[in-house]
Parts: C-alpha cells; structure tokens; sequence
C-alpha cells in the first residue's frame, strides 16, 4: 500500500484553528455553568436569617424528654437557611402578629400554615413550600366511627401545634385534649384513654401504614388541606428571588416523602418508649 501524503501546512493550521475555537467554546460554558451555580449558591448578604414561626411549632421537650413536634416549621427553617447559605435564628411570634412583624422588618420571613380561602395580607407574598395536608384521625381499627359526627361527645386528643386539629375537634362537639407533642396524643388512642387523635392526613398515611399500627389504623376523610407558606414582604425583592430557587430545590414530593418518613419514624419511636404497658384490648 502506498503511504498517505502528509498534511499540508495549510491543513495543518485549519485544523489547529478547529481545535482551539472547541476548546475555547467548551471552556466558556464550563465558565457560564460554574458562574450560575456559584450564583444559586451564593449566600445572602444577611448576617442572619430571621424566621418567624409560631411558639407551638418549636421542638418539645420536658426536660426529661425530647419529642417530635407536630409540624416541620422548624424542620423546614433549618434546612431553608443552610440551603441560602446563611445562619438561621428562629423568633416566636403568635399567629396574629406575624403579619405585622413582617411589615416591621422584625423579622425576614414567616412559615405559616394557610389554606385556599385564607384571606391575602396586603404587602406580604407567600410562597408555598410544597407541604399540604387536611386534618384526620387514627383510630382502633375496630372502632365503629365512620364519620366525624360520630365523634360528638368523645376524648378527642391532638397536638399544640396542630390549630386545624383543634378546630375540627370543636366543630364536631368532641372533648379536646391538647398535648404538647403527637407522640403523646396518639399514646392515649393505643392505651385507650382517647377515642380519636387528629392530627396531619398526610402524617398519619405514612406511620399508619407500618405493621405496628396495623390496630390503631382506622381514619376519616381529610378536612379542607392546609398549606405550609413562607411569608414575605413585597418590598424584599433582595429575598424573594433566592428564596423561589431555595424552595424549589427543597420542596419535591421526593423531599417531603423523605421529611413525612423522618417524622413518622421518629414518633413511633417515641410512642414505643412511653408505653410502659400493653396496647388496650
């Protein structure tokens, strides 16, 4: 075989040229590529994070016991901030005047349940975190409730966090009791001492479905779902766009399955400790 005839000199610089316009093309989207992440990533110019959330939803202890609370304010709180790469300092503030610290500038955001028909604050924007849930019960799975009006007149026990629980618990005309952790109310449904614990629907699907609440597993129908927001003046424009970003890195269905399955493993743990004696009947 004859041997090929080497490249010319032009050949040569043309393909030179070729491969330095490549190299140089990739090395710019490399440099875009870092450049947006470095910007995602970049943390506020905050010295902190201020979060209001209201005084129940903080974690419960007795001093002898840490539980479990009820909803995943603080949770969430934590994980907002390390995600915007700041420090967080959670501030109690009742329900009704967080609106109005927001407007203050008391504090930078609020995580606050609300639901559809919630009435808008004006100069406050809300940003749902993507956790919703209706109230329901956990019940022994022989129970003969099938409708919330049956629990009229019984021990109906929830959490202190849990203001739609205690709602519902008042509008069916049953006997409220309010524990300061889930892990206590749903205790007293196993021990008997409480017909019904309301609490999260959403909650509650993922621990009922474990084998050992197999007998305490009999529910209602949801109530009217309640969305978990971060609250945010209009005016904090400086906040709102990596606030979006951060909410939506952290809210997949995939994160909140992951939280709800924490949870849930967590308070049956909880549960198992404090009962000191077999389950009722």
């Amino acid at each position: 075989m004859r041997p090929a005839p080497a490249p010319t000199e032009r050949a040569l610089r043309k393909t030179l040229l070729l491969t330095a316009l490549g190299i140089g093309a990739l090395c710019a989207a490399v440099f875009v590529t870092m450049q947006s992440r470095a910007a995602t990533a970049a943390p506020l110019a905050l010295g902190e994070l201020r979060i209001g959330v209201a005084p129940a939803t903080l974690p419960v202890s007795t001093g002898e016991r840490d539980y479990t609370n009820g909803g995943f304010e603080a949770v969430y709180a934590q994980e907002l901030a390390r995600h915007l790469g700041v420090p967080v300092r959670l501030v109690t503030l009742p329900h009704e005047t967080q609106a109005q610290a927001l407007r203050h500038g008391e504090v930078d955001l609020v995580l606050a349940r609300a639901s559809k028909s919630a009435t808008a604050e004006p100069g406050l924007r809300a940003i749902d975190t993507g956790y919703r849930s209706g109230v329901s019960v956990a019940m022994r799975a022989d129970t003969k409730v099938r409708r919330w009006d049956q629990l009229a007149g019984q021990l109906l026990c929830t959490s202190a966090d849990n203001l739609g629980a205690q709602a519902q618990a008042r509008q069916v005309k049953g006997q409220l009791k309010v524990f300061d952790a889930p892990a206590q109310a749903l205790l007293h449904v196993r021990t008997g001492e409480c017909a019904a614990a309301l609490l999260d629907r959403s909650q509650l699907e993922t621990l009922l479905a474990q084998k050992e609440w197999a007998k305490f597993s009999a529910t209602l129908p949801a109530t009217e779902a309640t969305a978990l927001q971060a609250w945010l003046p209009e005016a904090r424009a400086d906040l709102a766009t990596p606030l979006q970003a951060a909410v939506r890195e952290i809210g997949s269905a995939t994160h909140w399955a992951q939280r709800r399955q924490t949870w849930a493993s967590n308070v049956a743990f909880e549960v198992y400790f404090d009962q000191t004696g077999p389950d009722c009947h």
